[in-house]
């Protein structure tokens, strides 16, 4: 029998498992993975719904101890994968606080990310155990309890979609004021232009939180200040409480020490394999041309792209399968009663803006919604759109900017 380990019950990770056991039965395949987490599949986009008391900690488990069972799939939760032993095919994991060799001819690796958190505070520090960061179930958890007797005043680091969740949360909680504090001139600068991001900051007033955009903070200074201390300066005086938003790492770890090549994650190629031709990756912790997206749509497509040629590396007689390509960055927004959708180049960075290589239309359309389509100027083709509008937006949009991208602009959009 062939044993294919999976490191990490994300999306990427699930996927991986679910399509390999699509592909191959028990008796011809072991299928183990291992998690730091219990419980081992839950929704991480889900965690605000829970840190606002809208759902429990069971609502957010997506598959239980029996789907893994029905599946064939052995799970260890919680375990730390240790030490890739790529000249034995080996895997060091700790399980109980023991560890064990596991073998595997077939490695996916989809350990995710983790927070970034820069001056993160240590034990000591005046600010420790009044700054965290939001990504998992114990994250939660911990938050939770702090905000139970400092419910004045608190504020997310970061106006990007999570942070804008996580805020949203806290008020829902019962904090009185949350603040909003994000670098750039925006909020959502990657996914929305400065027309639907001021919607977007009105829409959020109304329900509110205070906003601060083009806010700097020195993040560093929580190691010899309060949190009230540190973030005073844009916030005003009484915050108890601070919560970074400012993106992910690819969590690399494991391929470095092997000596697995990695840039900003684990390098891919469009076989999902690393630089060991065993060992594959997906998801938040690999990266491909140049890119680790961080977002849903690229894990799972890289976890079922991995588990399809990691299976073909083990059995070839299997179906070939068509290699990854690229993600087509594609997002659908909620937030509260405003939904955002994005298809393709929807937004420029400044450079672009200043190249003149595209042509910016925003037509008039029924109801509260607001379009913008980008243009190449070259070749006339539509590289991006977005949309924001109220709910119910996302569904028939997503696909109609899909649909559009790379194709003449509509006469409709002109």
């Amino acid at each position: 029998m062939k044993e294919i380990l999976i490191v990490g019950a994300g999306t990427a990770g699930i996927t991986a498992a679910g399509e390999l056991r699509k592909l191959h039965s028990a008796d011809e395949l072991a299928v183990t993975v291992i998690t730091r987490e219990v419980p081992p599949d839950y929704s991480r986009i889900r965690l605000p719904e829970f840190l606002a008391g809208e759902i429990t900690k069971e609502q957010l488990v997506i598959h239980n101890s029996q789907w893994f069972q029905t599946n064939g799939i052995t799970m260890y939760a919680p375990a730390e994968a240790e030490r890739i032993n790529r000249e034995s095919k080996t895997l060091l994991v700790k399980i109980d606080g023991e560890s064990r060799e596991l073998k595997y001819d077939a490695l996916i690796l989809a350990s995710g990310s983790f927070p970034f958190t820069p001056g993160m505070p240590v034990e000591g520090s005046p600010s420790y155990g009044s700054v965290f960061a939001l990504r998992t179930i114990s994250d939660a958890e911990k938050i939770l309890g702090h905000t139970e007797s400092c419910k004045e005043s608190a504020a997310v680091l970061g106006g990007g979609l999570l942070g804008l969740e996580a805020a949203r949360a806290l008020k829902k909680s019962g904090i009185k004021t949350v603040h909003v504090l994000e670098t750039a001139g925006w909020l959502l600068p990657r996914q929305l232009d400065a027309t639907a991001s001021g919607l977007l900051k009105s829409y959020l007033e109304s329900e509110g939180l205070t906003i601060h955009t083009g806010a700097s903070v020195d993040t560093g200074a929580f190691a010899s200040g309060t949190v009230s201390q540190v973030l005073e300066s844009v916030c005003g005086p009484g915050v108890q409480t601070a919560l970074y938003s400012m993106g992910v790492r690819s969590d690399k770890a494991l391929a470095e020490e092997a000596g697995i090549p990695c840039g900003k994650g684990i390098t891919i190629n469009n076989e999902t394999a690393t630089g060991d031709p065993d060992i594959f990756a997906a998801g938040d912790c690999a990266e491909f041309e140049g890119v680790s997206w961080g977002i849903v749509p690229a894990a799972m497509e890289q976890g079922k792209k991995a588990a399809q040629f990691a299976a073909g590396r083990l059995f070839p007689d299997d179906a070939r399968p068509s290699p990854y390509v690229q993600t087509v960055p594609r997002t659908v927004l909620k937030i509260g009663a405003r939904e955002a959708v994005s298809a393709g180049t929807a937004v420029l960075t400044p450079e672009q803006e200043k190249s003149g290589g595209w042509i910016s239309r925003t037509p008039s359309l029924e109801g509260d919604l607001y379009l913008r389509v980008l243009e190449d100027a070259e070749t006339g083709l539509v590289s991006g759109a977005l949309v924001f509008g109220p709910e119910g937006t996302g569904r028939f949009w997503l696909t109609k900017l899909q649909q559009a991208v790379g194709k003449p602009c509509p006469d409709e959009w002109k």
